[in-house]
C-alpha cells in the first residue's frame, strides 16, 4: 500500500507488539483505556497498538488493527486483533482517557526476495515450530513472504523488545534475514537441549 497522508486515530499502548496480517489476544489495562476500544468497536474503526517502551512511552513505529472480540477481565480488557498495517506515530495527546494520535502508514519498502532467503525462513520456522510441540505447522506458515516475516516474528518465541526491532525493520528481505539469524540460534539451543 502505497504511503499517504496523515490520519487521525485512537491510541493503545499495549505490553506487546501486534504485526499486520496476524490475528492477535491483546491485554489491554487499565480498564479505562477499554473506552477507546470498545468506541473503535461500536464504530468499526480501527485502532494502532503500539507497544510500551520501559520509559513507559509508545514505541514510534506501530500497527493499525481492528477489534475482532472484545471481554472483560479482571484488571482490564482482552481483545482480539487482526493487524492491518505497520505505521509510524508523529504525535499524540490525551483526550479523556483516551490516546489520540498522528499517524503516517509505514509500507514495506520492497526490494528483491531471493527464493533462497523465503524457503530458508520457512524451512526453518516449520522446524522450530514443530521442536516446540506445535501441531499443523505446515499448515500454519504463510508461502508469501511479507506474511511470513510478520508470522515468524509474532509466534517465534522473542522478547517483545526483539519483536519490536523486527516490526521497525523496514523491507522484507531484512526482516527475514534477521529472524533467519535468530532462529538459528533458538534452534541451536533446542537441538543441544533435545541431545543431552
Amino acid at each position: 500500500m502505497a504511503n499517504r497522508d496523515t490520519f487521525t486515530m485512537p491510541l493503545l499502548p499495549v505490553p506487546q507488539v501486534v504485526f499486520p496480517g496476524i490475528v492477535s489476544t491483546v491485554l489491554v489495562r487499565p480498564k479505562a483505556a477499554g473506552a477507546a476500544a470498545r468506541l473503535a468497536v461500536a464504530q468499526d474503526h480501527s485502532v494502532v497498538f503500539a507497544l510500551i517502551r520501559p520509559d513507559h512511552e509508545p514505541a514510534t513505529v506501530a500497527t493499525t488493527a481492528r477489534i475482532l472480540d472484545m471481554t472483560e477481565v479482571q484488571d482490564g480488557w482482552q481483545l482480539s486483533v487482526a493487524g492491518i498495517q505497520r505505521t509510524h506515530i508523529l504525535s499524540y495527546r490525551h483526550q479523556g482517557s483516551s490516546l489520540i494520535g498522528q499517524f503516517r502508514y509505514a509500507s514495506d519498502t520492497e526490494d528483491s526476495i531471493p527464493v533462497l532467503l523465503s524457503e530458508e525462513a520457512w524451512a526453518l520456522a516449520s522446524e522450530l515450530w514443530a521442536m516446540m510441540g506445535q501441531d499443523g505447522a505446515h499448515q500454519a506458515l504463510p508461502q508469501n513472504a511479507p506474511h511470513l516475516s510478520y508470522w515468524i516474528a509474532a509466534h517465534v518465541p522473542l522478547s517483545a523488545a526483539t519483536q519490536q526491532e523486527l516490526l521497525e525493520i523496514p523491507t522484507t528481505r531484512s526482516r527475514l534475514a534477521k529472524e533467519i539469524s535468530l532462529m538459528r540460534t533458538l534452534l541451536d539451543g533446542l537441538r543441544t537441549e533435545h541431545s543431552g
